[in-house]
């Protein structure tokens, strides 16, 4: 899988975000998307699944289809109805999946989000950090081949987001599939990306992360020596 973007000119409100922009994302790669507010970030999420549309170029997509591409949002759209369970089930019963395989799969989500004992509860019973990871399993549950997040930990207290953000690794190890991130925590985009996609001068500039896949980066001095270096090229555009 991969996608490719050639070309690619966006405007918005007379302002170009992006300008003859060409990128290759890859199959089974944690991408993470850093740049100042107003930049394209979000901008480029819609463009990747559709909802906008560039002006010119292309977007041209290998062995994946619009449908297999998902996107959670920071703002979580949980139905206020559904429990816990009813809103893991809904997507695959909107997709004709078997009452049987929609069982196993809801239950092996709330087993690895940690969300067994809130199974029957309704969102306004849940803290954020749970609903966080309500939304995050949802999304999971078609397998998407690619994940769209934007800034999918930004309302949350640390120790809530460093759990989603281990979770995110793990799923994506476990599934194969490609994740793209918005997010403005220059350590969180440390810590998930594999490659860093800083947006800059109407551009997508790749940054490689030395320390993506070292053991207990978070108490690493590499780490947050990375963390330095990314926010000053951040800064400088």
């Amino acid at each position: 899988m991969g996608i490719i973007i050639k070309d690619l000119n966006f405007i918005y409100e007379q302002n170009q975000l992006f300008k003859m922009t060409n990128f290759h994302f890859e199959d089974n790669t944690i991408y993470t998307l850093v740049g100042p507010s107003g930049i394209g970030k979000s901008t480029l999420l819609d463009l990747l699944t559709g909802v906008k549309h560039p002006h010119s170029g292309d977007i041209l997509y290998q062995n994946i289809h619009k449908s297999e591409i998902l996107t959670i949002f920071q703002n979580n759209h949980l139905f206020p109805w559904l429990t816990v369970s009813e809103a893991l089930a809904l997507p695959l019963k909107i997709n004709n999946v078997s009452k049987k395989q929609i069982n196993s799969r809801v239950m092996g989500l709330l087993k690895t989000f940690r969300l067994e004992t809130f199974a029957h509860k309704r969102p306004h019973a849940l803290s954020g950090g749970q609903l966080q990871r309500v939304a995050i399993a949802q999304g999971l549950t078609l397998n998407p081949k690619l994940l769209l997040l934007d800034e999918p930990t930004s309302s949350l207290d640390q120790e809530s987001k460093e759990e989603i953000q281990d979770h995110l690794i793990n799923e994506q190890r476990k599934r194969n599939n490609t994740m793209i991130i918005v997010t403005h925590d220059i350590e969180e985009a440390a810590y998930l990306g594999q490659e860093i996609i800083l947006v800059t001068n109407k551009q997508l500039k790749k940054i490689v992360n030395p320390t993506f896949g070292e053991k207990n980066r978070r108490q690493s001095l590499d780490f947050y020596a990375f963390c330095i270096q990314l926010r000053k090229q951040v800064r400088q555009k």
